[in-house]
């Protein structure tokens, strides 16, 4: 039984990882470097109610969507927790064999190709492969451009994956290979200056070629089975290497542990581990905004020791966690750091399974190493080096629980205080006046600017299963920003929203719809008059005497996709992936617009 429970839910993690795929990456090109993990896959622990449906081509899983090119959060400090999902049972189907390939086009010249394949021969273990190619060959129209600029892109990633039960535990190893291009195509408000389009200028970043390079190794170690009153020791080890066409490489590996021990009438939890993060060919110092060409590269390494001990104490219906985070960072471009926040949390449970009522505060110090701020902002000086962010505080509180037997619900609010947070900005330069811009060039490529702030978030979400043929999921973020020194929390949006439906028509049909949603956003251009006067500090940029800022509205995301697949037969499916229906190319960063309406149709195959 646990074997078939095992390759029931395998089967069914492969299809919804694809189908997710389509529902974010192909609205919008500058999705075309997000780099992630195809496949995650789970063994089933003794304590789940229902059993793992098999493979279905038609599995729709709701989309963790982004309108950054890449699968993690835009906006890191403000991503949604999703809900789980409402339980409800569901009864085991007949094993469907060992993979599953898809085969598919679109529009934009685009070709798409994925396979799974997961071994059924042993009874403790899960090994699977998996590989994907995306590409785009397409088109796209500039905001002050008459003719359409070339903005193709491809994604490739391979992985294998395997996955040990031991008694208690689950080992997990993970092997991946992403491969990953895009051009620089995008240029803001003006047509781009014939300077930019000769061939081989070195003026800055239009029209040139830049790919990511990502191998990395994972194998970790997890307690599925662990009882309240349990000793666990889990642990996890990263290694990844990332590489650029431009020259910029990172070595990048941590080892974090997590224990629990019950002591006296509490539990003594300790998350412990070392990071450790090497840049090369990056500008070597943090305060710089630089021009190209205008700083030696270098390199920057960073030791990171982090140590998050608490203590929980009470019971099912009200308990208090009692800790502390603490961080001790050494880095080659500054000077050493420690970092402290709280980590206190109480939890009060009125109705058991019916509403949970969650208070606390804790921070965070946040590590900004180089692979993330490029899949954050795949446009960014490829050159940079940007400082780690410190969330002093963050005071949450709210409810969650059901509405009903099979509605989920979240309801909260988050007050974080913020130091140092990355925002982004082009500079301008030449012979202009704020009414004539003409005669100046925009750099293509985006530096970065430091700001405290606090934030003030509310956060509502809803999941509900109608019944075992629909579900439906609705999420919302509202923020408030409070700078300390700048004008506007430039390119962060004052809300979000997301509302997925799916649907099983019938046992050969099915339907899903995805609408995602982004409230407006200021993007910034900095210029000063005459030749391009950097390197300078923050500090010196924003005093100069002669300094023009442009904001600019990025109107808000309306994001309509539309998916639907059939079953021909027990192996074979047909899919269609209708995205962006509402036909808005609108712009993730300023200058760079997305693919508007693309549709991507195709074949399955599952063996």
């Amino acid at each position: 039984m646990f074997l078939k429970t095992t390759k029931y839910f395998l089967l069914t993690a492969l299809a919804a990882t694809s189908g997710n795929v389509f529902a974010q990456r192909d609205t919008a090109l500058t999705q075309e470097v997000e780099v992630v993990k195809a496949y995650k896959p789970t063994i089933s622990d003794a304590n789940k109610i229902s059993s793992m449906p098999r493979i279905e081509d038609a599995t729709h899983e709701k989309p963790s969507f982004s309108y950054s090119i890449f699968s993690q959060p835009i906006y890191n400090t403000f991503s949604v927790n999703t809900l789980k999902a409402a339980t409800f049972e569901t009864a085991p189907r007949e094993d469907t064999g060992f993979g599953l390939v898809r085969a598919g086009v679109g529009n934009y010249n685009k070709p798409y190709a994925e396979v799974f394949f997961n071994s059924q021969n042993t009874r403790n273990t899960l090994f699977g492969l998996h590989g994907k190619h995306l590409s785009s060959h397409g088109k796209l129209k500039l905001e002050g451009e008459e003719d359409r600029v070339d903005a193709p892109f491809s994604e490739n990633e391979a992985e294998l994956f395997l996955k040990h039960l031991f008694r208690s535990s689950v080992l997990s190893i993970n092997l991946g290979f992403e491969h990953d291009g895009f051009n620089y195509y995008g240029y803001p408000v003006q047509s781009v200056p014939d300077l930019l389009k000769v061939e081989d200028q070195e003026t800055n970043y239009w029209g040139s070629r830049q790919t990511f390079s990502k191998g990395s190794f994972n194998i970790g170690l997890e307690n599925t089975a662990a009882r309240k009153n349990d000793f666990t020791f889990d642990f996890n080890f990263l290694y990844h290497y990332f590489g650029t066409k431009t020259g910029q490489r990172e070595h990048f590996g941590e080892f974090m542990a997590d224990v629990k021990k019950p002591f006296y009438n509490g539990t003594g939890f300790l998350e412990a581990g070392i990071t450790y993060a090497q840049a090369s060919e990056i500008s070597d110092q943090y305060l710089r905004t630089f021009g190209r060409n205008q700083i030696t590269p270098g390199k920057n390494s960073q030791t990171w020791i982090t140590a998050k001990p608490s203590y929980l104490l009470g019971g099912d219906v009200a308990n208090a966690q009692l800790g502390v985070n603490s961080w001790i960072v050494i880095d080659s471009s500054t000077d050493m750091k420690v970092r402290l926040s709280p980590n206190i949390r109480a939890n009060l449970v009125p109705v058991k399974e019916i509403i949970k009522i969650f208070a606390g505060i804790d921070g965070n110090f946040i590590q900004n190493n180089y692979s993330k701020i490029a899949y954050e902002n795949p446009f960014v000086d490829p050159e940079h080096l940007v400082k780690n962010t410190f969330e002093q505080f963050r005071f949450f509180g709210g409810f969650d629980g059901k509405l009903a037997k099979k509605t989920n619900f979240k309801l909260s609010a988050d007050y974080s205080m913020i130091k140092d947070q990355p925002l982004y900005y082009q500079f301008r330069y030449g012979n202009f006046t704020e009414t004539n811009l003409s005669s100046s060039i925009v750099d293509n490529d985006f530096d970065i600017l430091y700001d405290n702030l606090d934030i003030l978030k509310f956060n509502l979400e809803i999941f509900h299963v109608s019944s075992e043929r629909m579900n439906l999921l609705l999420s919302g973020n509202y923020y408030v920003y409070k700078m300390e020194t700048l004008d506007e929390a430039w390119n962060l949006p004052d809300w979000d929203a997301k509302l997925s439906l799916a649907f099983q028509v019938s046992e050969q049909l099915s339907l899903s719809s995805d609408l995602f949603f982004t409230g407006s956003r200021q993007a910034l251009i900095m210029g000063i008059p005459g030749d391009d006067p950097r390197p300078l500090t923050n500090k010196e940029l924003l005093q100069h005497e002669n300094l023009q800022m442009e904001s600019y509205n990025l109107s808000t995301v309306f994001d309509l996709n539309f998916n639907a697949t059939y079953k021909i037969t027990n192996q074979f499916s047909v899919f269609a992936r209708l995205n962006n229906f509402g036909f808005q190319q609108y712009q993730r960063w300023l200058g760079y617009p997305v693919q508007s309406f693309n549709i991507l149709g195709g074949l399955s195959y599952s063996f």
